[in-house]
């Protein structure tokens, strides 16, 4: 385990929430704010990537 109480796959999915979380920035700059297809995706696969690393982070604290 790395981290302490997070387990190694938790740290992975919160660097790809942050990777997906700064391309959604990089669009928003780039498209002065206007909302785009791309954009709601992006944003879809942060939060997708955060809860999924609350959830992992939850159970480990919990259930393990």
């Amino acid at each position: 385990m790395l981290g302490g109480n997070v387990p190694a796959v938790a740290l992975v999915f919160a660097a790809l929430a942050t990777v997906f979380a700064a391309v959604t920035l990089r669009d928003y700059l780039r498209t002065e704010g206007k909302l785009t297809a791309a954009r709601q995706a992006w944003l879809r696969m942060t939060f997708l990537f955060a809860g999924v690393v609350v959830g992992l982070v939850a159970w480990h604290t919990f259930f393990a």
